[in-house]
């Protein structure tokens, strides 16, 4: 079905202007626009020359705020002047190198300035940025640099395991040291990051360099993954249709856990540096740690996902006299957060609990409030402003309320298509195809059902298995928990259950025959697990989100 702000407008321009226009107040409210008429001049030159990026927002940030932290990582903290002038180092050590407009680079790097600095660069010089993913293997780096000619790699010491074993005419540049005094193991001719950066550069930056391309690698765990083509944001709508119904405040402190190399978690650097924040960030998310940050900090903020969530509300279970918060938000994304998690976390902390709903082809789909997940902590939210969301059937039809349909969107940052030609995608009516199935009520709310691969059909019924994790999942001696849909040899559906046993003592007496009759007693008989296996851990991505083909290499107990 199609929502107010959702038809099909006949003139898709005057639709995006609309939006902009309609955007405009919740980024006044947000501050994120807040300068005044001395820097206002400056501010304009930044955009002008280098957009919407990382690298001109850098520049307003140390202008606006050249003392206020602007980064907090794990090796230590950077003003917004230290962060510009870091990466204006860099560029142009970079550039003295031979790096210049349209030069391809790619980056494999965990969450710090060490991703966040190679953001900024792209834009200060020009140059074509390739975010990959941290699990990438030997075979997917070497067909990635050899179809794209890359000629920068900038990666974190620990992943230098998992490249080719050679990689011709590729200068490797290292993000991150796990010792900063031991340089032992590097590869021979490999540049160090924070060399660069204190020797800085010869070669001055281009007064306006053609800007070149954002390609996002998708997270695809076998073949190349799929290259995701975007542009810097040609105007502040999205980021006024994300204020609108989250919370960002000029000069907030925000812990980000949401992993940088993703699009959501780029998008909210943008916004984190863009209204003045305060960034804290981990490499590795540590509940307890994250805790010690923001009393330290005073964090008002989390941009995180279901997982890293839960991790942080048991960590408060087991420590319930930690003073952190109150928070302006807490935002998951990424992957779906689970009802009864969002209601645990409203009863300790209010309505601040935000769901961002979209993808990394389609961008911002659609948004649940605080108070709108408060009273129904199942919804993925509205459609955003400036978006344009319909849930069509398999002939791509509009579907009615309350009925399942694939979910269809675009809107001003949706992608510009694949890198290679052999990837294709499915559009109706200029709405891309995300690939989820969901219902939507009379009031415009999304409920997402699931990915549209996962779904199976049982006794001539749709079977969703996130069903069955939201029943489980807060179940005593759960400690994580994955339904998954499989077909067996006689192609006969099946479904499967992968629980972890939480420490405490009712994990230990968890059992499959349990499980199953509580699946049956609150569910539909065709939703009962056929079989349930114990496991140490899941295999998650840096998103958070479960990867199914990880499971059968898991060592697991059939229950």
């Amino acid at each position: 079905m199609h929502a107010e702000v959702n038809v099909s407008p006949k003139n898709p321009l005057s639709f995006q202007i609309r939006a902009a226009a309609k955007s405009l107040r919740p980024l006044l409210r947000s501050g994120a626009l807040a300068m005044t008429p001395a820097q206002a001049p400056a501010i304009l030159s930044y955009l002008r020359r280098w957009k919407l990026s990382v690298g001109a927002i850098l520049h307003m940030g140390a202008l606006r705020y050249p003392d206020r932290l602007a980064l907090v990582d794990d090796l230590g903290e950077l003003t917004y002047r230290q962060l510009r002038d870091d990466s204006v180092n860099l560029a142009r050590a970079m550039m003295d190198r031979g790096m210049g407009p349209g030069t391809a680079f790619a980056v494999i790097a965990r969450n710090g300035r060490g991703i966040i600095e190679p953001m900024a660069i792209k834009a200060l010089i020009g140059s074509e940025i390739m975010l990959l993913n941290i699990g990438a293997s030997p075979n997917q780096i070497e067909g990635i640099v050899e179809q794209n000619d890359v000629r920068f790699l900038f990666l974190d010491e620990e992943f230098l395991p998992q490249l080719p074993e050679e990689l011709p005419g590729v200068q490797l540049v290292i993000t991150h040291l796990e010792d900063p005094t031991d340089r032992s193991g590097l590869p021979a001719g490999a540049l160090v990051m924070s060399d660069l950066v204190a020797a800085g550069g010869t070669t001055p930056l281009a007064r306006k360099p053609e800007q070149g391309r954002i390609i996002i690698m998708s997270s695809g765990t076998t073949g190349l993954p799929k290259g995701i083509l975007r542009d810097e944001p040609k105007t502040p709508a999205t980021l006024g249709a994300i204020t609108d119904r989250i919370p960002w405040r000029r000069n907030m402190v925000v812990h980000q856990a949401a992993s940088m190399f993703h699009a959501w978690g780029w998008a909210n650097v943008i916004i984190g540096l863009v209204t003045g924040a305060t960034i804290i960030t981990q490499r590795v998310y540590d509940a307890r740690r994250c805790l010690d940050q923001c009393e330290r900090y005073g964090v008002n903020g989390l941009v995180s996902a279901a997982i890293w969530l839960k991790y942080l509300k048991e960590a408060l279970d087991e420590d319930p006299d930690r003073r952190v918060g109150p928070f302006e938000f807490i935002i998951s994304s990424g992957n779906a957060i689970p009802g009864w998690l969002v209601t645990e976390l409203t009863e300790r902390f209010g309505p601040v609990v935000c769901n961002f709903y979209g993808s990394t082809e389609a961008g911002l789909t659609a948004i649940a409030s605080g108070e709108e997940l408060a009273r129904m902590p199942e919804t993925a939210g509205r459609p955003a402003i400036g978006v344009r969301l319909a849930l069509l059937d398999d002939e791509g039809r509009p579907v009615g309320p309350g009925e399942v349909g694939r979910v269809h969107t675009t809107q001003e940052l949706t992608f510009k298509g694949y890198l290679s030609p052999k990837d294709t995608w499915r559009t109706v009516d200029g709405m891309f195809e995300i690939g989820d199935l969901a219902t939507m009520d009379e009031n415009g709310y999304l409920y997402v059902c699931g990915r549209s691969d996962d779904m199976i059909i049982r006794g001539g019924e749709n079977v969703f298995p996130r069903e069955v994790d939201e029943l489980l999942g807060p179940l005593p001696g759960v400690g994580d928990v994955y339904a998954h849909g499989v077909n067996d040899d006689d192609l006969v559906a099946q479904m499967h259950l992968y629980v972890v046993r939480s420490e405490e003592p009712a994990g230990a007496a968890l059992t499959g025959d349990y499980l199953q009759e509580y699946v049956r007693r609150h569910l539909a008989s065709w939703s009962v697990p056929d079989r349930v296996f114990f496991v140490d851990h899941l295999p998650r991505n840096a998103a958070g989100k479960v990867v199914p083909r990880s499971l059968e290499t898991l060592e697991r107990v059939e229950a």
